[in-house]
């Protein structure tokens, strides 16, 4: 079982304190005052969307330009080359109970949700190359395992491990407002490393291991707000695939988007901002009163400007890491792992977490996927996608015996590899939670900024939605 699952029942005393702490996500709608502003937003993610759709609301003249041929950003659902009705998630995946914002959204277009996690059946957990098949609810059994975990580790078990470490400061977190994001209060968190952090407290390295899922580097202060929406009474995804969302906040302004327009320089004026792109093999310019910018800064650093941006936003801009993030998915002609009761989920030693995400679809096919982070994701992001699909497979014959048999195609992905993305969500790396972090929202002249990587919750699509409402409501008022 994922270390996160032992987790949900003990947060749902959580909510109460989320529920009276949601002044932060309410905006009301736009009122212009005076002319109507020359708008041009970057990109068509779900932070440029809900900024476009309160602007175009409140009477401006509003262009997006989006470097894809499709709306949604690093929300993308997967649907080729899987059999019909079948569907992964390449980006954003869960969807959790206490992010009012995102599912007001989804409420608003009538989408449907179902449990992110399987509530029944049983996972497999892989160590050191032991297979325990794991009952939902749970402990893996450590004396059947190459576990070198300390006396009181070993007391919790693998579902313990972030109670032990982790919640004293989770739970300070949380009685703060949920907007508050670096964190000013708890600024000393962000100037450890989370593995620096538990060697301190005592934990052994295969505590680490399992607790920092390869992000060991994070600092403790990004790594612990970021499990805080994790830990949560439910976690949920989007029937049909995530990207229903954008794709129906797109619609909105489908006439304001211009797609596979590549930005290739911004240029800021006395009374305005030229922004140059390429579309359809010509370079072209518009000129905006205002921009939007939701690129990562990742794209954004490869994007001459002038003049340069003020020093401490140059510097955000160019030393901000964005995590890599590989997957990889295999269809299989049967769900054959539900024959004994596995629900097709697993927990292994590697920097990944393991999905099925057919779990409650119809129909009998299946697939499993890997959620791959930080170092192993570089690594898997160079190799070729069929080096890629055999790697995978042989550990996914290891978690469900017989996979290869039944396995039928599979695909890859790597944000790593996205020219326009260049990585999967901003991470905070110890000392950046002062310098940077504070300098990502900030309008740099006539250029406001807006995506996950600005947001009080980076890496999440409540993150972008609040963003793009927020880069909106100044936009106006500016």
């Amino acid at each position: 079982m994922n270390r996160r699952e032992f987790l949900q029942l003990a947060a749902i005393a959580a909510v109460g304190a989320y529920a009276q702490q949601s002044e932060a996500l309410r905006f009301d709608a736009l009122t212009r005052r005076g002319p109507a502003k020359r708008i041009v937003i970057l990109g068509a993610g779900l932070a440029g969307l809900a900024a476009a759709e309160e602007l175009i609301n409140a009477g401006h003249a509003v262009t997006i330009l989006e470097a894809r041929n499709r709306p949604g950003g690093r929300v993308y659902t997967l649907r080729k080359p899987f059999a019909e009705g079948l569907y992964a998630e390449a980006g954003a995946g869960r969807i959790p109970s206490t992010h009012a914002l995102t599912l007001k959204y989804v409420k608003r277009f009538g989408l449907q949700l179902d449990p992110f996690w399987p509530e029944s059946g049983s996972n497999v957990f892989l160590w050191r190359g032991k297979r325990q098949v794991v009952p939902f609810g749970k402990e893996p059994n450590l004396d059947g395992l190459d576990v070198n975990f300390t006396a009181d580790e070993r007391r919790v078990g693998f579902g313990g491990l972030e109670d032990k470490y982790l919640k004293p400061l989770q739970e300070k977190l949380r009685a703060l407002p949920e907007d508050s994001w670096p964190v000013s209060q708890m600024a000393d968190l962000g100037d450890i490393g989370l593995g620096d952090y538990l060697k301190k407290e005592g934990a052994s390295s295969d505590a680490i291991q399992a607790l920092s899922l390869g992000f060991e580097r994070d600092s403790l202060l990004d790594f612990v707000h970021d499990s805080i929406s994790h830990v949560v009474p439910k976690l949920w995804k989007m029937r049909g695939g995530n990207d229903q969302l954008p794709y129906a906040m797109a619609k909105l302004v489908a006439s304001n988007i211009n797609y596979e327009s590549v930005v290739t320089r911004l240029e800021q004026k006395n009374a305005n901002v030229e922004v140059v792109y390429k579309a359809a093999g010509k370079q072209r310019t518009i000129k905006a009163d205002r921009v939007i910018c939701t690129l990562p800064f990742s794209v954004l650093s490869q994007i001459p400007v002038e003049p340069a941006w003020p020093k401490e936003k140059m510097r955000a801009i160019n030393d901000i890491y964005m995590g890599p993030v590989a997957r990889v998915f295999a269809q299989t002609k049967t769900r054959f792992w539900e024959k004994d009761g596995r629900n097709g989920f697993a927990t292994v030693d590697q920097p990944m977490e393991v999905w099925s995400p057919t779990f409650n679809d119809p129909g009998t096919r299946g697939i499993v996927m890997s959620y791959i982070y930080e170092d192993l994701a570089v690594k898997y992001s160079a190799m070729t996608e069929s080096r890629q699909t055999e790697t995978s497979l042989d550990l996914y014959e290891q978690i469900h015996p017989g996979f290869k048999k039944e396995f039928e195609t599979a695909t890859a992905w790597s944000w790593l590899n996205d020219p326009y993305a260049r990585g999967a969500y901003m991470v905070a790396l110890p000392g950046q939670c002062r310098t940077i972090v504070p300098q990502m929202a900030t309008p740099a002249g006539r250029i406001h900024f807006a995506g996950e990587h600005t947001s009080p919750w980076p890496g999440w699509m409540q993150g972008a939605l609040h963003s793009g409402l927020r880069a909106a409501k100044e936009v106006n008022e500016a």
